[in-house]
Formats: C-alpha cells, structure tokens, sequence
C-alpha cells in the first residue's frame, strides 16, 4: 500500500469516528486549523513521524511485519 492510499484511510477512519480535521490536528499535538491534515490529504505524503503522530489519536500505530518467505534482497 502507498503513501496516499494510507493517508486516505486514516482520513476515513477520522470521519468514521466524527472527528474534524481540525480536532484531529489538535489530538495530535498541532495546529488547530487542520491545515496539516488537509496538507498532507492534498499532496498524497508526508513524514512518517507526522503521519505516526496522527494515527495515535485515532487509536492506531505503525507497525512493520516480515511476509513468510521474504529474503532480505527481495
């Protein structure tokens, strides 16, 4: 999954749960004007750290899991 398919379902699981974006910028330690959000939602990315700062609120984290039979060069 890319960058922008991950910033479109935290987006959806921040509207599931009826929360603005500027509320969510708030929760998550930023600007209360949700300008980050809408920021990142226009351009499709963002650092990683913004983007793990934005999941907790939404009760989410980041995790990287190996795939059975993945060798380190694939």
């Amino acid at each position: 999954m890319d960058a922008r398919k991950l910033i479109i379902l935290a987006d959806e699981i921040r509207r599931d749960e009826g929360i603005t974006q500027a509320e969510w910028c708030r929760r998550a330690g930023f600007d209360e004007f949700g300008k980050l959000v809408s920021n990142t939602f226009r351009r499709g990315n963002c650092k990683l750290s913004v983007f793990t700062q934005l999941l907790k609120p939404l009760g989410y984290e980041i995790r990287i899991v190996k795939k059975e039979g993945r060798h380190n060069d694939d």
